[in-house]
């Protein structure tokens, strides 16, 4: 897809493209004529990745990588290469390829950049239905954690960074489905009776992702199952903490109301 910023770079690399080849190869007009090459290469395989042919650019990337190693367009190529894996669906490939990028080039102004792409390979990876499996599939949450793990991370390291607001957007995507699986499993163990093994997974939810925006549904049922097995005092606890954390919730009114109907002590 598009990106500003490597565009940007690309101009920026422009700057010291001259003097880093002319080190290497020696004489200003061979160093002319150096940077003028991989410029144009660079921008004929950068085109053909914003055209959608990744067929064309990634053998262009790989050959600037080759035949222009002095140039700083050698740098924006090695992360033209992920980009077309990632465009691709070579996850794998990809988070190796800008791995790659990171650990060689720690300083490079394109390392946010390769950070976040590593975060959103991992959440290309969700699969899109998972979350309405049965327990027994609960091997699906393990591509969404990682995708949120590294999302944060990312975050946390360039929270000013361009992309970070389109990280926080998929770390809000990557809580819900994983509270959504949570709510699901819990309803799949209340309709069997299984009702110690709803209540883990509800204080799951409400501790494990808050922010998924669910903790008042999970809070609800919780307070619902607690009552329903008479453990009465949690069930206040739980239902007091739903009118206190969302007030202006449509649950927070109907745990009112269960509120009034308990008891004063358990038994």
């Amino acid at each position: 897809m598009p990106d500003r910023i490597r565009f940007a770079a690309y101009l920026l690399s422009l700057v010291t493209l001259a003097g880093c080849a002319g080190v290497q190869v020696g004489g200003s007009g061979r160093a002319l004529t150096y940077g003028e090459d991989a410029e144009a290469n660079y921008q004929a395989a950068y085109e053909a990745y914003e055209a959608g042919r990744c067929l064309d650019a990634e053998p262009q990337f790989r050959r600037i990588q080759r035949d222009f190693p002095y140039s700083g367009f050698a740098a924006l190529s090695e992360l033209g290469v992920g980009d077309c894996q990632l465009s691709q669906g070579q996850y794998t490939e990809a988070i190796q390829t800008y791995r790659r990028f990171i650990r060689f080039r720690p300083s490079h102004e394109r390392v946010p950049y390769a950070t976040f792409r590593v975060a959103e390979a991992f959440y290309e990876q969700i699969p899109s239905d998972w979350f309405l499996s049965p327990p027994s599939y609960e091997r699906d949450l393990d591509a969404t954690r990682r995708a949120l793990q590294r999302l944060r991370g990312f975050v946390m390291q360039y929270g000013d960074d361009e992309n970070a607001p389109r990280a926080r957007e998929m770390i809000g995507r990557a809580l819900r489905l994983l509270a959504e699986h949570e709510l699901y499993v819990a309803r799949f163990y209340l309709e069997r009776n299984a009702h110690e093994g709803a209540i883990l997974r509800l204080r799951g939810l409400i501790t494990t992702y808050p922010g998924s925006g669910l903790e008042p549904q999970a809070l609800l049922l919780l307070g619902e199952l607690l009552r329903e097995v008479s453990r009465l005092e949690e069930a206040r606890q739980v239902l007091t903490e739903l009118q206190e954390r969302f007030p202006e919730s449509s649950e927070a009114g109907r745990a009112s109301g269960m509120l009034r109907s308990l008891p004063s002590t358990e038994g």
